[in-house]
């Protein structure tokens, strides 16, 4: 048999079934607990309302006297993402079916991930306030919390979170929602938590599931550890410390300048060659501090 058709054919049967997308996260996971506006322009603000306490009125044609209430403005900075993947002609070719659309998927998969990194960047990060955006604010300042528990997550540090957020009037109403990141470690932290997992104190069977998905009214979101398959971690680690977080829904309001656009184009400049290219552009702020606090763990 001529080598050349020795090569092709062996091209044909490597080539032969669909690709493969490594594991990886393949949805946002914390879009349903922010809140998401179009952005227009360079940058946007973000502007909120202190509370007000009404005050007693005494007699009759009490004089009216205007009671204060603070106004606050967060920018909001956009900024693009993107990436471009190429195709060689001959991948084409040598293959049965066309990759663009397992491209397209790997794509969509990283824009899914990014998401979710911008989300919690600005949960921690300083945040520009004042009417000309003089002013920066970091997340202590902003009236944010830390908890340690790189000794463990326990059920204590649990009850450490929600009376946090109790003596800051967070959720006291009872209509919100809470939300934490975790990784494997701190699943197995919890799994090994008798009053979250035994029959006496839950009933959510998580021991029969295999997975916990809600702690003390804490809505679970899992994450990789370090990423999978070479991907950056949604979750940062420094030092062997992993930064994690528990918050209250809308707690970060997310500006979407123009959504995921993905296009396959033709590379004139280079022989052969078909691109798949996605962009975005979007920024990320923190509504209110004390609506977010930083949970760390040992990586």
């Amino acid at each position: 048999m001529p080598l050349n058709s020795t090569i092709s054919e062996n091209a044909i049967i490597q080539f032969n079934n669909d690709f493969h997308v490594r594991l990886q996260q393949k949805t946002s996971r914390l879009r349903p607990y922010v809140k998401v506006v179009p952005m227009k322009g360079k940058a946007m603000a973000y502007d909120g309302l202190g509370t007000v306490e009404l005050e007693e009125l005494n007699g009759r044609y009490a004089p009216v006297e205007f009671t204060e209430i603070e106004h606050s403005r967060r920018k909001i900075t956009k900024a693009r993402f993107g990436a471009t993947l190429p195709i060689d002609d001959t991948d084409i070719e040598e293959r049965l079916n066309d990759p663009s659309s397992d491209y397209a998927d790997a794509l969509a998969y990283a824009a899914m991930r990014k998401f979710d990194k911008v989300v919690v960047s600005a949960m921690f990060a300083d945040v520009v306030t004042g009417e000309d955006f003089t002013t920066s604010v970091t997340f202590a300042n902003d009236g944010g919390l830390t908890v340690d528990a790189t000794a463990g997550l326990t059920y204590e540090k649990l009850l450490e979170i929600c009376q946090n957020f109790i003596d800051n009037e967070v959720g006291n109403d009872m209509d919100v929602r809470f939300v934490m990141g975790i990784t494997g470690d701190e699943h197995t932290d919890l799994m090994s938590e008798m009053e979250l997992t035994s029959g006496d104190y839950s009933r959510q069977y998580v021991v029969d599931k295999g997975y916990i998905t809600m702690a003390n009214g804490i809505e679970l979101v899992r994450f990789a550890a370090n990423g999978a398959g070479g991907a950056t971690s949604v979750l940062p680690v420094s030092g062997g410390v992993r930064t994690t977080f528990c918050m209250a829904e809308n707690a970060i309001q997310v500006a979407v300048a123009r959504q995921w656009r993905v296009k396959v184009q033709p590379r004139n400049d280079i022989y052969d060659t078909t691109q798949i290219q996605i962009t975005g552009v979007l920024g990320a702020v923190r509504t209110e501090g004390k609506l977010i606090q930083k949970v760390t763990t040992t990586d």
